[in-house]
C-alpha cells in the first residue's frame, strides 16, 4: 500500500434525511436518555452513559482498513451506511456486523448483530425509522472470502456535539484514532446546516482531528443531500467544482488543513483529501405510526450512481 494521503477532489454520492423518530423495528432494548431528552443512545450501560470515557469498543482486526463515518448527530451517517450496504449487496459483497465491537452486555448491539435483525434494518422500506436502533456499529465488507475493510459508526454527539463544541473526544474515539489500522475518515457535510458559528466550530473539530491522524490516514468529505442544492443538473450530472466551493463558503477554512504543501505535486493537486457529493434517496411520510407514536417514513433508495462513486473512492483510498 502507498503511504500517500492524497485523494482527488470530485465525485458524487447520496443524500439522507436522518429522522429522530424511534425505529419501527422494536428490539425491546432500553435506551439511555439525557435529562433534557436531547440525545437517545442505545446500548450504553449506566456507567458508560454517565461517563462516556468508560465506553468500550474493540477493533479485533488491526489490519483491515477502517472507514470511519465522522460527523455531528443526525448528519446522515447511518443512512449513508444503509445505502452503501444495499448497493454492495447487489454487487455480490457480504456486509455483516462485527459482533465483538461492543461488549456482550450491550444487548442492543447483540440484537442488531443477529442476521435477521441486521438485514431487516438495512433492507426495510422503513429504514429511516429502523436505523434509530443503531448507535454503535462496525460492519465488515467481504468479497471472495477476503475482508476488504471495516466501516465504523458511533454516536455523533461524541464526535462533534454542536451544543458542546469543545468537549474532548471520549476514550473510545482515541482508541480508534490510535488503532494500527489504515484509516479513511469520511467526514459528513451538508448544505444549510445550522448556524455559521456551529459550522466554524465543526471546522475547528475537523482541524483538531487532522492533527492526530496517522500519516497513512486519508480523508474524504461527503457532501450529503446534494440533491437539495442547485448543483445537480440531472441524476449523475453534478457541478462538483461549484459544490466544493459552496462547502468552502459555508464552512470557512474546512479544506485548509488538507492543502498540499508538496512543491511539486501541488501544481496539479491542491488538496490531500477527497470530495464526494452524495444522496441516499427519498423519504415520504406515510400514515403509519411506529410503536412509540412516531410517524413512519418510507424510504426509496436513490440512484446506484451515488454509492457506486462513493465505493470507488473508498476502494481507492484503502488500496492506493
Amino acid at each position: 500500500m502507498s503511504e500517500s494521503n492524497e485523494l482527488t477532489f470530485g465525485l458524487p454520492l447520496d443524500e439522507q434525511v436522518e429522522t429522530t423518530s424511534d425505529a419501527t423495528l422494536d428490539l425491546g432494548i432500553t435506551e439511555s436518555t439525557s435529562n433534557d431528552g436531547e440525545q437517545k443512545i442505545k446500548g450504553l450501560s449506566k456507567a458508560e452513559y454517565d461517563d462516556p470515557n468508560q465506553i468500550r469498543v474493540t477493533i479485533a482486526d488491526g489490519r483491515a482498513p477502517l472507514v470511519i463515518l465522522f460527523g455531528p448527530p443526525a448528519c446522515g451517517k447511518t443512512m449513508t451506511l444503509v445505502r452503501l450496504a444495499r448497493y454492495l449487496n447487489k454487487k455480490g459483497y457480504i456486509i455483516s456486523p462485527v459482533k465483538t465491537f461492543r461488549p456482550s452486555d450491550d444487548q442492543n448491539y447483540v440484537e442488531i448483530c443477529k442476521p435477521e435483525n441486521f438485514n431487516r434494518i438495512i433492507n426495510s422500506p422503513d429504514a429511516a425509522n429502523s436505523t434509530a436502533n443503531i448507535s454503535f456499529m462496525l460492519v465488515e465488507i467481504i468479497k471472495d472470502g477476503k475482508r476488504l475493510c471495516q466501516i465504523l459508526e458511533s454516536p455523533g454527539e461524541y464526535l462533534f456535539n454542536p451544543n458542546k463544541p469543545s468537549e474532548p473526544f471520549p476514550s473510545y474515539v482515541n482508541t480508534i484514532i490510535h488503532s494500527n489500522n489504515r484509516k479513511l475518515w469520511a467526514i459528513m457535510v451538508e448544505p444549510d446546516w445550522r448556524n455559521v458559528e456551529d459550522r466554524i466550530n465543526y471546522v475547528t473539530r475537523i482541524n483538531e482531528l487532522s492533527t492526530r491522524m496517522d500519516v497513512r490516514d486519508k480523508t474524504l468529505f461527503i457532501f450529503n443531500k446534494i440533491d437539495k442544492t442547485n448543483f445537480t443538473r440531472k441524476k449523475g450530472q453534478i457541478n462538483i467544482p461549484q459544490a466544493r466551493v459552496e462547502i468552502s463558503n459555508l464552512y470557512p477554512g474546512i479544506f485548509e488543513t488538507f492543502r498540499n504543501q508538496n512543491p511539486i505535486s501541488k501544481l496539479w493537486k491542491n488538496y490531500l483529501c477527497g470530495f464526494v457529493p452524495f444522496q441516499t434517496g427519498t423519504y415520504t411520510q406515510t400514515t403509519k405510526m411506529d410503536s412509540r407514536g412516531n410517524v413512519v417514513y418510507n424510504y426509496q433508495e436513490g440512484a446506484d450512481y451515488y454509492p457506486q462513486i462513493l465505493w470507488e473512492q473508498i476502494s481507492k483510498s484503502i488500496t492506493g
